[in-house]
């Protein structure tokens, strides 16, 4: 259904890569699934630089190559499969708040400091939609921080860390007795 509203009243950018809706409100998101495509209304294009359109851009693009959208589904399916659990309800928000972080690594790689300032700009233009991020949220504050940090290769140690653990964490859930 967004979709189908998009392509009436959004209009395709080649340049940008991005479909452009009026709007006076700036604002950033991505719309997954079989076409994805990043979206931006003319107040994100009046307020932000070139450069600062181009990190949010990435960082919007970075969410449909990752297909971020899939993971909420398995943190609520986790949370309500496992809701004895004392951080099973925190699962859904906490793996947001990855995400973006993720989305933000892969827009800072490309432009450094120019994403924190893109979000700052856009936060303290307007009110963001339900479910977006504001500067006044702590994990908006967390992500201004990271970004504004030196970045730095994470070391190879955490990483594979992580994916010992994707890989082992889901086979011993799964040997867990259910508990009925």
């Amino acid at each position: 259904m967004h979709r189908e509203v998009l392509d009436m009243v959004g209009r395709r950018s080649t340049r940008l890569g991005a479909t452009v809706v009026e709007h006076d409100l700036p604002a950033a998101y991505c719309l997954p699934g079989h076409r994805p495509r990043a979206v931006v209304s003319t107040g994100t294009l009046r307020l932000l630089s070139a450069a600062q359109l181009r990190a949010v851009l990435e960082h919007e693009r970075a969410h449909i190559a990752g297909r971020h959208h899939l993971a909420p589904a398995g943190a609520r399916a986790f949370a309500r499969v496992f809701r004895r659990l004392p951080l099973a309800p925190h699962a859904e928000r906490q793996t947001s708040v990855v995400l973006e972080l993720i989305a933000d690594d892969r827009a800072l790689r490309r432009h450094p400091r120019l994403l924190a300032t893109a979000l700052y700009e856009m936060a303290v233009a307007g009110t963001a939609p339900e479910g977006a991020y504001l500067v006044g949220d702590p994990d908006a504050v967390v992500r201004l921080r990271r970004a504004l940090a030196p970045w730095r290769r994470p070391h190879v140690a955490p990483r594979g860390a992580v994916g010992v653990a994707a890989a082992v964490v889901p086979v011993l859930l799964g040997c867990v007795p259910a508990v009925g």
